[in-house]
């Protein structure tokens, strides 16, 4: 027994004709983020940012000597691949540990997640084949290897064409152009909530109607109770001359009475809601789950629109 468990726990890092396997690959890989490697790729300029970043990626010629910033040497890293993956990663951990590197097997973390997947009346929009299989399924898997995946712009195109539609019927006076934009940020803001909202040992089921939902739990919600705030600051300072900085300096001085006279409406709860913010983002780092903030935020959000009311 003894020798079939030491058999189970040999991995092939190198194949006898020479080739590396995934596993090898993935040891070198995490190395070379540390900065342990004593190796490092060649770069080529990629692109750059609207900011004016450059982008760079890794290439197998010669690659560019000057202005090449330095690569890997990372204190911590965070993996972000899905649960099915959690043996690979302790055996990434392992193999620092055994070559003698024990703080950074500690500091390598695997921020593992559950399988995403798609809700059937997703997949028959974005043009999934029809399978007799996934349809007895309650939703329907994306596979790589199947040649079955999502692409984000396809998805975002999509999306921001969904979300263009309601805005230009609730909005005519906009033009085509600002529908797009906003058409854009409410799909940013749908898919970016959704995929955040469920914690990360859940499966998660993408569904495109109630991810674009303005009602419920969705990043279109949270957008909504955002520019409702902002326009209150629009229009005080319209009417009253005041701007928000002007209005955040007077606040320290505000006699509490003032706030005291809040009518039906809790003012303190929503105060104190808010001021939990810096508490929140540390628990979600602690934990590393960003299911905390989300839910953090949409309650504020909640709170906030009750208050408006």
């Amino acid at each position: 027994d003894d020798e079939k468990d030491d058999e189970a726990r040999e991995k092939v890092i190198v194949r006898s004709n020479g080739v590396v396997t995934y596993v090898g690959k993935d040891i070198a890989n995490q190395f070379w983020k540390f900065g342990l490697l004593g190796r490092d790729f060649h770069y080529h300029r990629f692109a750059e940012q609207a900011g004016g970043r450059q982008l760079w990626a890794t290439t197998s010629g010669a690659g560019e000597i000057d202005g090449v910033p330095p690569f890997g040497g990372a204190s911590r890293i965070y993996n972000v691949i899905d649960s099915r993956q959690m043996y690979l990663q302790a055996l990434l951990a392992q193999a620092l540990r055994t070559l003698g590197h024990p703080e950074q097997a500690e500091n390598s973390i695997h921020f593992s997640y559950e399988m995403v997947a798609l809700s059937h009346a997703t997949a028959r929009e974005l043009g999934y084949p029809s399978d007799p299989e996934d349809e007895k399924k309650p939703f329907v898997e994306v596979s790589g290897r199947k040649g079955l995946g999502v692409k984000i712009d396809d998805l975002l195109d999509v999306l921001e064409a969904k979300a263009g539609e309601e805005v230009a019927r609730r909005n005519e006076e906009l033009t085509p152009e600002q529908v797009k934009v906003v058409g854009s940020q409410i799909a940013v803001a749908a898919i970016r909530y959704f995929m955040l909202k469920f914690s990360r040992g859940k499966l998660i089921v993408f569904d495109m109607k109630e991810a674009l939902s303005f009602e419920g739990e969705t990043g279109p919600y949270l957008q909504y109770a955002a520019v409702r705030a902002g326009k209150i600051l629009t229009k005080v300072a319209a009417k009253e001359g005041v701007t928000e900085a002007a209005l955040l300096e007077d606040l320290a001085s505000l006699p509490v009475a003032e706030l005291e006279k809040s009518g039906d409406h809790d003012v303190w709860a929503l105060v104190f809601e808010a001021s939990r913010l810096d508490d929140i983002v540390e628990q979600t780092i602690r934990g590393l789950e960003f299911a905390v903030l989300a839910k953090y935020a949409f309650g504020l959000a909640q709170l906030f629109n009750a208050f408006y009311h």
